[in-house]
């Protein structure tokens, strides 16, 4: 029988050493950075719902995970302000049109719940006042950057004006009455406009792509997102469009709380992140966020960035027991 030849490690390394002496050279590459010359326009879409002005959220209520109030809420929507105006400075294809879907609940309203009023920093009117102070600031200070701005106003379900949903007529809502006093405030300011509507709903077209907006408190969850009820939403308005020849390509919904992009459809956050409901009785809760996303004629939508109201959600700091 043969005897079988083996290679030393010092036989290896002299093959690898003789055979890597043969590859060619290899330079790195060093990118030539310039400025784009000519990129394609697109219109930037920032999302806005679920302020719920008036609310109060006590920290020791809610297991340290949370506050919110009137002054919490005014901080973090400057701090929205502040960083779209950042990503301004930094992003290349800068849009001249901004277009913001308010998607309801700007208010947190005192009828739904029974307790509602024990977690009020004031009352209906106040909020109604403030709420409407902050929204025409807030578009104001937006103008500075954006020569177009385009607002639409679709109601939630804390501002109705009854505690059950059959009560009274659905634009019996508070947030309507916010929305036209937006309107009015902003009347004859170049380059911004205010619409809102009785109905559920709008049908949206921006840069040529249209979406249905509306708040999303009729579609149930299972899991936190409304994934299937969403889809089901979806399909639902498509065959409805479809009698008539039109299309929605993409749905917008607030009322969740919580960011989520799937299939065309586009979930907000909210300002206050949550509750005495939502983590005391649901076990829900999400950082503080609104949607931003920029929209191609050509192609849709074709990016969107999450904003964090808070700065840096790792310090927020709960209590443990010992």
């Amino acid at each position: 029988m043969a005897k079988i030849e083996t290679l030393s490690t010092t036989d290896i390394e002299k093959v690898v050493e003789k055979m890597s002496k043969k590859l060619p050279t290899r330079n790195r590459l060093y990118p030539k950075i310039q400025a784009p010359k000519s990129l394609n326009p697109e219109v930037w879409v920032q999302l806005f719902s679920d302020y719920h002005a008036g609310l109060i959220v006590k920290a020791s209520e809610v297991g340290d995970l949370n506050s919110y109030n009137p002054a919490i809420g005014e901080k973090r929507l400057e701090y929205l302000y502040r960083t779209i105006v950042r990503i301004l400075e930094y992003y290349p294809n800068k849009p001249t049109t901004l277009v913001i879907p308010f998607l309801g609940d700007i208010i947190e309203g005192s009828l739904i719940r029974h307790n509602q009023r024990a977690n009020l920093a004031y009352d209906l009117i106040n909020q109604i006042i403030n709420a409407s102070e902050l929204l025409v600031n807030y578009i104001l200070s937006l103008s500075r950057y954006f020569p177009v701005i385009k607002c639409y106003g679709i109601y939630g379900n804390h501002p109705r004006s009854t505690r059950g949903v059959t009560e009274s007529p659905p634009a019996e809502n508070f947030d309507r009455l916010i929305y036209w006093i937006v309107k009015e405030k902003l009347k004859g300011q170049p380059g911004i406009s205010m619409q809102y509507t009785d109905a559920q709903h709008m049908l949206v077209e921006i840069a040529g792509w249209k979406f249905w907006l509306e708040h999303g408190d009729s579609i149930r969850s299972w899991a936190g997102i409304p994934f299937y009820g969403a889809k089901r939403e979806k399909a639902n308005i498509s065959a409805m469009l479809s009698l008539v020849d039109e299309k929605a390509d993409y749905l917008v919904l607030g009322h969740q709380h919580q960011i989520a992009s799937f299939e065309n459809i586009l979930i907000n956050g909210s300002f206050v992140g949550g509750d005495l409901n939502s983590i005391g009785r649901l076990r829900r809760f999400s950082i503080p966020s609104q949607l931003l996303f920029g929209v191609n004629p050509k192609h849709g939508v074709v990016w969107h960035r999450p904003i964090q109201l808070i700065d840096n959600p790792k310090k927020i700091k709960i209590k443990i027991y010992r």
